[in-house]
C-alpha cells in the first residue's frame, strides 16, 4: 500500500464520513458493501476506486483516520491536566463523551488481532505510519507520549519497562472502554467509581515501575530505615 498524503480530498473525506455514519448506525463492518459506502458518500463506485483499491482499504483508512484524529485531540487535551491521575481521567471521560470514536478504537483493536482482509489492512496502515520494526497504533502512541511526559525526563526507564507499562495502561483503558458497552456501567455513579479505580491503578503501577532502581531491573530501590 503506497504512502498517502496527509490532506484528504473531498471524495476521500466523503467516504470516511460515510463509513463512520454507517458504523454509528450499527452496520457490521465486515458485511458493508462498496455500494453502501459510496451511496452514503454520494459518489460513484468508479470514483471511489480512483482513491481506494478495495472495500477493506476504504473501511480501514476511515476508521484509522478517525482514531488518529481522536487520539490527537486526546493528547492535546490531556496536556492541559496537571497530574497523571487527571490525565488518565481525562482520557476516560472523553471516551464516554465520544462513544462512537471509542467504539472505532475497539473495532480497530479487534480487527488488528484477527487475520481477516480488514485486519491485514489495519496492520498495513500501522506499518505505513510507523515502521516495520515499530508499527504505530494511534492509541498506544498517545499513552506512550503521556508516560514519557510523566516519567521520561525525571526517572528514565528501560525500553522493556516502558513497553510493559504502556501495554498495562492500554489494557486498563481498553477494559474501561469495553465496560462502557455494558448498560450496568452506564450510570454516572458506576462510571465514576470505575474511573477512579482505573486512574488509581495506573498511577500505582507507574509509581511502582518508575521507582525501581535502573541498576537492578527487578528489585525496588532499598528503603531508608528510620
Amino acid at each position: 500500500m503506497e504512502k498517502r498524503k496527509q490532506t484528504l480530498s473531498p471524495k476521500e473525506a466523503a467516504v470516511y464520513r460515510a463509513v463512520l455514519e454507517l458504523f454509528e448506525e450499527g452496520a457490521d463492518l465486515g458485511s458493508l458493501t462498496v455500494s453502501e459506502i459510496t451511496g452514503r458518500a454520494g459518489i460513484g463506485k468508479g470514483t471511489a476506486y480512483e482513491y481506494f483499491s478495495d472495500k477493506e482499504e476504504m473501511i480501514a483508512r476511515a476508521l484509522f483516520y478517525n482514531v488518529e484524529l481522536f487520539c490527537r485531540q486526546l493528547y492535546a487535551g490531556l496536556c492541559g491536566e496537571k497530574c497523571l491521575y487527571d490525565k488518565v481521567n481525562y482520557i476516560l471521560v472523553e471516551m464516554e463523551r465520544q462513544l462512537t470514536k471509542s467504539n472505532c478504537i475497539l473495532q480497530l483493536i479487534h480487527a488488528v488481532s484477527d487475520n481477516s482482509a480488514l485486519g491485514r489492512r489495519f496492520r498495513e496502515l500501522e506499518k505505513e505510519t510507523g515502521s516495520k520494526e515499530r508499527p504505530v497504533n494511534p492509541v498506544i502512541n498517545v499513552l506512550r507520549r503521556m508516560l514519557e511526559d510523566e516519567i521520561g525526563t525525571v526517572a528514565p526507564i528501560s525500553p522493556e519497562k516502558e513497553a510493559y507499562l504502556v501495554m498495562s495502561v492500554f489494557s486498563k483503558i481498553l477494559c474501561y472502554g469495553m465496560l462502557l458497552k455494558n448498560r450496568e456501567y452506564r450510570k454516572e455513579e458506576a462510571k465514576s467509581r470505575m474511573r477512579g479505580m482505573v486512574c488509581e491503578g495506573v498511577c500505582r503501577e507507574v509509581q511502582e515501575v518508575s521507582s525501581v532502581s535502573p541498576a537492578g531491573d527487578t528489585t525496588a530501590a532499598p528503603r531508608q530505615e528510620g
